[in-house]
């Protein structure tokens, strides 16, 4: 009897697959990057076929690792980058232009003008993207208009790939990412926006719950008929893992970009800086959370190894870092995609100040792990403002960079708060498999709580009172601080 999960993360800069069983153990794992390119200032582009096979390659290489085949999979959960930009000709089933990753920024004035027009339309949303993705494709509002062409988030993408085209869907919380939902009804497309927009209706997926019995992948797409128990957004999959979908638990996530989610339970709340955030949706039950994101995070680290070339991997960077105690004034402001949370300010970019004939290598690397924590803490003191709910003191994480344990030190240091590093560091793909294990009645949230265990926690070794000293210090260095200069 299949009695193992897949749990499929795909986020912007790499492809996770992870094979599981009930009981957390980890049969088999696999891990592949994903290019971007980037044609101009601000886009950011990837190729779906690439993308698709390299997915292909991590689902085929956890189960060798595994040594189990798809007819053992008692399940499958799909996670991904929100509010990309995927178009596919639905006779071929083949992309019809790049994927736009949500970091693309190309189309920030379309934004502006969404939003003067009393839209909620982010820069990083799909709201902003789509117009422009379709009209850069030969004869694409034509073709979309005669049922020609299909669009989605990654995550529609995906279950298309692994159903053969049988599935044309996507849940509520990549829908709300998108900002195209109805914030009225939770639980249809907002109909006014698309006709706004010139669009037709049938552009658009199937919406579905985050988490249930949403369809079957096919032999020729995965190898094996097996039941898709889940899709559902990374961050909020991340949350799935850290058992955090109660009003005031939360999370970190360190990848491409750093995410603090925090639920709010069954009400959504409007917080100055933060995004409210649609958590998971299943029949009756809408959860809700809100969110702050670093949207420069790894990314920052990248450019720094790749962009300037100052290290041979982000590893030498790390030990570089850990090589000195200080940055010696080097501040960095971390925003090589525009300024995250709380000020939200796509226009305001990445900056490096305090640079003296003495600054080294090692005082950039520890600047950079300074900026970043100093973001994050800048989120999380938005979130603990939030009237009526009660966050914990320790800060759960995951992700690529909390791996780091300098980093972790130093984030901890910043906060004034402990930072607990999960076991799963990929946990995004571990959520999906939750979810999708809850989705098909193959377990419950609370049977499967065990799985959410610390590897590490690191306590702060300086005083609230130098944190706070340090934060007002880089704040005034790097021009912010104050959310009306944004």
């Amino acid at each position: 009897m299949p009695e193992l999960i897949l749990g499929l993360d795909v986020g912007s800069t790499s492809a996770r697959a992870l094979v599981i069983e009930l009981s957390g153990k980890v049969h088999g794992r696999a891990l592949v990057r994903l290019e971007s390119t980037h044609p101009g200032p601000g886009q950011v582009e990837q190729d779906p076929r690439e993308l698709w096979k390299r997915v292909e390659g991590t689902i085929h290489e956890a189960l060798s690792a595994s040594s189990r085949s798809p007819q053992d999979l008692a399940a499958v959960g799909i996670s991904a980058q929100r509010s990309s930009v995927v178009i596919w000709d639905r006779g071929t089933g083949e992309p019809v232009g790049p994927m736009i990753v949500w970091s693309d920024l190309r189309w920030a004035k379309r934004a502006e003008e969404l939003q003067a027009a009393g839209h909620l339309a982010p820069a990083v949303a799909a709201v902003s993207k789509l117009e422009g993705a379709l009209d850069a494709i030969d004869r694409g509002r034509e073709r979309a208009a005669s049922g020609e062409l299909a669009w989605g988030t990654l995550d529609s993408y995906l279950a298309h790939r692994l159903t053969s085209g049988g599935l044309h869907v996507t849940d509520y919380s990549n829908a709300w990412s998108t900002c195209y939902l109805d914030l009225a009804t939770m639980r249809n497309w907002n109909e006014k926006l698309i006709e706004f927009q010139n669009l037709p209706l049938q552009l658009f997926p199937t919406l579905c719950d985050t988490y249930g019995t949403i369809g079957q992948t096919s032999k020729a797409g995965l190898g094996a008929e097996v039941p898709i128990g889940a899709i559902v957004a990374d961050q909020q999959s991340g949350m799935f893992a850290h058992h955090a979908l109660e009003a005031g638990k939360w999370k970190a996530t360190y990848g491409t970009s750093a995410v603090m989610m925090m639920s709010t339970g069954k009400a959504p709340k409007l917080t100055p800086g933060l995004m409210p955030m649609l958590l998971s949706a299943k029949q009756d039950e809408t959860l809700f959370a809100v969110e702050g994101m670093v949207i420069t995070a790894g990314a920052l680290l990248d450019w720094l190894v790749g962009g300037l070339g100052l290290f041979d991997s982000v590893e030498s960077l790390s030990l570089a870092a850990a090589s000195v105690s200080s940055s010696d004034g080097v501040a960095i402001r971390p925003a090589l995609q525009g300024l995250g949370a709380p000020y939200n300010d796509s226009n305001r970019r990445a900056a490096i100040v305090g640079l003296s004939g003495a600054s080294t290598p090692a005082h950039f690397a520890r600047a950079a792990f300074e900026g970043l924590a100093l973001r994050m803490r800048e989120i999380t003191d938005a979130a603990e403002a939030i009237p009526n709910i009660d966050i914990p003191e320790i800060l759960p994480v995951d992700g690529g960079l909390a791996a780091n344990d300098v980093f972790l030190q130093i984030q901890a240091d910043l906060l004034g708060r402990p930072v607990a590093r999960h076991r799963e560091l990929e946990a995004t793909a571990l959520g999906a498999c939750i979810a999708a294990a809850v989705g098909l009645g193959l377990a419950t949230r609370d049977e499967l709580a065990p799985l959410t265990t610390t590897e590490r926690c690191f306590e702060p070794s300086i005083e609230p009172d130098e944190a706070d000293e340090r934060l007002a210090n880089w704040q005034s260095a790097v021009d912010l601080g104050d959310l009306g200069d944004g």
